[in-house]
């Protein structure tokens, strides 16, 4: 394990930020002289991130901003970004990636990064250990100390609490041993500082070194001052399993390439691309996956990451397919200065034997309208896919979405819903929920499940549920007239009422789709048709007798109506 730590993370962003504004003086003193950083306390602003030239002078941390100020007057001092600061850390492990595909976050400290098996290709451990160090560095010159360790709270003690960098190989004959001796004289707290007040009990004891603290007789050690004390001392020194926990789960197959070199030019991008994806789809036939989403990263040398992610409609290994929508992104991908490290991983991956299946409903044309482009122009209605093989299908959604961008191609998902609007909603043709290999056998209606309708439904359902004015006979008659866009509607024939009700688990205003401010749990449907010859669909909100409403008299302008379809 390889732990990079920034012992002056915010400070060196402080300094950072006065640099970019031209203010040299701040930069200075954020970087050289006594500065703090200050949060809000209950006793008023205290001190977190504070520079060594002040510690020198007295100045601690969790000391107020009164008692800092009068032990030194001349400190610099700034409120805490504690947001900005983890913007900066996660930055920094994105950079990180190029030298681990496992990467993993210190807390607010620092990095970790899994180097198993990886150190050889920059040239051993202490190369990319100084190599990961220099770039990380210059991005806004950070001081950064780093250490190698078996494991990850080994190394990232080592690299808080000692000077200078140490690597200890796991695998050495006396790597015991020089673990032992590295972290010997550290002081409790580096391993137990959530735990203060176990931290002040055995300095009353005079243990004030993790090899004092390790030599104490373990039961008794659990039972005054907790497990987690024993927990930490087993984890530091490998009798205790101390796994890593990635920022980002690793990626279930993955191929990178790096350069002596940088590389700039499109051929060669192009290039280094399809001798990526000739790798991932090896990989994937071994272990009988199939893609279902890819992420390409380019590492530049100035330590940006560019990137193209796209999913795929069916899960595939096919390096052609791959291959021409990866060429529909490279173009977005600008070098910079050079590009020296490029990785390709499936993040998402599937059985290939699942999607090699085949689809009745799309070969037999059962599932016309069921996808959708949304290209501008269309509003959004769904264009019908002519029936076909799937994996051609899945082919044209994949380069459509690579084309166009993600999510452009969507597929309607039914659910099981009684409010019209919440039956279906359209997602991702490539997303995970929805994709092609996951569609049923033959098409899915509303009609289907427990909740089907009683009545016919609308072709044309509104997006929203546009409000208009009725004026009915009596209060539980359809309207005989409505204002609706701004006319004056006369009701010729009408049908209804069908009651729905929605969940009775939602309480009103959260019903997914509703009129804002509208009790929709109780709705009464009408079908309509004018003397104009409209057709419409109009429903009574949580306005029917028994339901605790006002009945307004008869024959007056009705509230609570709404058209939500159209009839052809």
């Amino acid at each position: 394990m390889l732990a990079l730590s920034l012992p002056n993370l915010a400070l060196d962003r402080q300094a950072a930020l006065a640099a970019a504004a031209g203010d040299d003086q701040a930069a200075r003193d954020w970087r050289h002289g006594p500065a703090a950083c200050h949060v809000s306390g209950p006793r008023g602003p205290v001190l977190t991130a504070i520079s060594q030239t002040a510690r020198d002078q007295g100045v601690r941390p969790g000391m107020t901003l009164a008692e800092a100020r009068a032990r030194l007057s001349a400190i610099r001092l700034v409120p805490a970004d504690p947001r900005g600061d983890r913007h900066l850390l996660a930055r920094l492990a994105d950079m990180a990636d190029r030298f681990s595909p496992a990467v993993a976050l210190d807390g607010g400290r620092g990095l970790l990064l899994d180097i198993t098996g990886v150190a050889h290709l920059f040239g051993g451990e202490a190369a990319l250990a100084a190599r990961a160090a220099q770039l990380l560095s210059r991005q806004g010159r950070l001081t950064i100390r780093t250490a190698i360790a078996p494991g990850p709270l080994a190394a990232s003690v080592l690299a808080r609490h000692r000077q200078p960098s140490l690597i200890i190989t796991p695998d050495g004959a006396d790597a015991a041993a020089a673990l032992a001796h590295a972290v010997g004289p550290l002081p409790i707290e580096a391993i137990v500082e959530d735990h203060p007040q176990a931290v002040q009990g055995l300095a009353r004891l005079g243990i004030r070194r993790i090899d004092a603290l390790n030599a104490l007789p373990r039961q008794s050690v659990a039972e005054r001052f907790g497990p987690d004390v024993i927990a930490a001392l087993d984890r530091l020194y490998g009798r205790m399993a101390d796994p890593l926990h990635p920022r980002r789960p690793p990626a279930a197959v993955e191929a990178r390439i790096s350069w002596a070199e940088p590389i700039g030019r499109a051929e060669d991008i192009a290039a280094a691309t399809a001798s990526l994806v000739d790798r991932l789809a090896g990989d994937l036939a071994t272990a009988g996956l199939g893609a279902r989403q890819l992420l390409l990263s380019a590492h530049i040398v100035d330590g940006a990451v560019r990137s193209a992610e796209l999913g795929l409609a069916m899960a595939s290994r096919d390096p052609v397919h791959l291959m021409r929508l990866l060429a529909e992104r490279l173009d977005r991908i600008d070098p910079g200065l050079g590009i020296e490290v490029m990785v390709l991983s499936a993040p998402r991956v599937q059985r290939l034997g699942v999607a090699d299946r085949a689809l009745p409903g799309l070969v037999s044309g059962a599932l016309p309208g069921l996808i959708s482009c949304a290209l501008p122009g269309l509003s959004g209605r769904g264009q019908a896919v002519p029936a076909g093989q799937p994996v051609a299908i899945a082919a044209l959604i994949d380069r459509i979405d690579a084309r166009l961008g993600s999510g452009r191609v969507r597929a309607v998902q039914i659910d099981a819903a009684v409010l019209p609007e919440a039956v279906a909603r359209l997602v991702s043709a490539t997303g995970q929920a929805i994709g092609l290999d996951n569609l049923p056998t033959r098409a899915p209606a509303a009609l289907d499940g427990p909740h089907r309708p009683t009545a016919p439904r609308p072709p044309r359902l509104l997006p929203r549920p546009e409000p208009v004015t009725v004026i009915a006979a009596l209060p539980d008659d359809p309207p005989a007239q409505l204002r609706w866009r701004g006319r004056l509607h006369r009701v010729r024939l009408a049908d209804g009422p069908e009651r729905l009700h929605g969940p009775w688990w939602q309480m009103p205003g959260q019903v997914p789709g509703q009129v804002p401010g509208q009790v929709t749990e109780t709705r009464d449907y009408y079908r309509i048709e004018t003397w104009d010859g409209d057709r419409l669909w109009v429903f009574r909100a949580g306005t029917a007798p028994g339901l605790g409403a006002d009945i307004p008299p008869a024959g007056t302008e009705e509230p609570g109506w709404f058209v939500h379809g159209i009839f052809p």
